[in-house]
């Protein structure tokens, strides 16, 4: 069953994968799907894995249409007063803010941004400087760790020392320095989706990119500093979603 989709992705609730991926909902996007499913609408699909190890869904189709206007209410109506019979709370932590899952940069110059490209669900597509925030990992340091990894060659070493050292000034863990931007990318499934965004001003900074024939180990093909209005960067099928 889906269980949100909104833009170009969503999750389905499927208690066989949850049983099998640690209680995790299965990533649906609109390509791998025959129409763009509602809410609580049934799906019949194939399971892959992504990059990750995450469930994700591939050639699926809508075999049902959602419950008529009210069901879905109602059953969660009746799953809250089950929630207040047994004493449970509503929201375990209703108004505390979730933790940031990703963190990534935001290097900018007027109107350009350093982006990546990098193969990703059968296509190239620009991303952002960035990843997962690994246990006990402060969040400056994972995107600082991501540039490394992404750049390794086409990002020179002078160069991203030079980028360590002003947002490790900018950004400082002493308390000095400014706080990341956080940016809610997902309200849906078990835990949100929140990413760290450290954005820079590099304008008048000498950034040396350097180019390659083949991508790097990472699967990076290229590093570029692109226009906010490259209409590339606005198709949904070109730039993956944390980037949009």
């Amino acid at each position: 069953t889906v269980k949100a989709f909104k833009g170009s992705f969503g999750f389905i609730a499927c208690q066989v994968v949850a049983e099998r991926h640690k209680g995790r909902d299965t990533f649906l996007h609109r390509n791998a799907i025959n129409s763009i499913p509602a809410v609580g609408a049934g799906v019949a699909f194939k399971l892959a894995l992504d990059e990750k190890g995450n469930p994700k869904a591939v050639e699926a189709t809508i075999t049902s249409e959602p419950p008529a206007d009210g069901a879905g209410d109602a059953a969660a109506g009746g799953a809250a007063k089950s929630r207040r019979q047994r004493g449970a709370p509503e929201a375990a932590e209703a108004g505390a803010a979730p933790k940031p899952n990703r963190a990534a940069l935001m290097l900018f110059r007027g109107d350009e941004v350093l982006v990546l490209r990098e193969f990703k669900e059968g296509h190239l597509r620009w991303s952002d400087i960035g990843g997962k925030v690994e246990p006990g990992e402060a969040l400056l340091e994972t995107a600082l760790r991501e540039l490394q990894e992404e750049g390794q060659g086409f990002l020179a070493e002078e160069a991203f020392a030079l980028l360590a050292k002003g947002l490790r000034h900018q950004f400082g863990g002493d308390g000095a320095g400014e706080q990341a931007t956080m940016v809610t990318l997902s309200k849906t499934g078990k835990r949100p989706q929140v990413m760290a965004v450290f954005p820079m001003d590099c304008t008048g900074v000498e950034l040396k990119l350097l180019s390659r024939e083949e991508p790097n180990v990472h699967g990076v093909h290229e590093l570029r500093w692109l226009s906010r209005s490259h209409p590339e960067l606005s198709d949904r099928q070109l730039t993956r979603w944390p980037l949009l």
